[in-house]
């Protein structure tokens, strides 16, 4: 069987793309007042970069299990999970449970507590792990993984694949979406910055490779 290449309508593309915006528009009109809202308070308008997106982030409400509803009333199927901490789902009873219990007893003592000894317990006894340190965000995690990774092979540089996203400290924070004519060759990407403010000199140990 041949198969023969059809020309991609870019004029095509355009329209569907213009008819898609408007539809999202039209059913999500609150979400667009809440983001011009909010956009007189917070960079982007939105609490961390990636949640930006045109021509509006959708402004969520309420979640329960895999739903999850935004500020029109529109429900979806949230595959996100916050990225995989949410594995047992929005508004689980037991957790709901623990954090009124935790909430009505103090939530950052700035001292350790019993709590922390037990998630660790549990963690090394489900995955193996020899030692757990828990940290406040995936930036964090990241950032202290590289530092304990060259702290051990007294190596500096590290690899980062194209495309991929592992927090905003400057170590990583490069070619995330790199523009067209900055990306370099397919086989040795260059280090592009995501943004101004980071240091080249910081980014120099970063090597960017393609995925795949």
């Amino acid at each position: 069987m041949t198969v023969t290449p059809q020309e991609i309508s870019r004029a095509r593309i355009a329209d569907i793309g213009a008819r898609e915006e408007q539809a999202y528009r039209d059913r999500t009109p609150k979400s667009a007042a809440l983001f011009e809202r909010a956009r007189q308070s917070m960079p982007l308008g939105v609490a961390s970069s990636f949640q930006a997106y045109d021509p509006y982030p959708l402004f969520m409400t309420d979640a329960r299990g895999s739903r999850i509803s935004d500020a029109d009333g529109n429900e979806y199927i949230d595959f996100d999970m916050a990225f995989g901490v949410l594995a047992a789902g929005h508004s689980h009873p037991l957790l709901a449970e623990a954090l009124q219990h935790r909430v009505a007893n103090g939530t950052c003592y700035t001292f350790p507590v019993e709590d922390g000894i037990a998630l660790a317990e549990e963690i090394k006894q489900r995955f193996g792990a020899d030692l757990v340190r828990f940290s406040n965000s995936g930036t964090e995690s990241t950032m202290d993984a590289i530092r304990v990774a060259r702290g051990y092979t007294g190596r500096e540089k590290i690899i980062k694949f194209e495309g991929g996203y592992h927090g905003h400290h400057d170590d990583v924070l490069v070619s995330i979406q790199p523009p067209r004519d900055a990306m370099g060759p397919n086989e040795s990407p260059a280090t592009v910055p995501a943004s101004a403010g980071i240091p080249r000199s910081r980014i120099a140990e970063t090597v960017i490779a393609p995925f795949n």
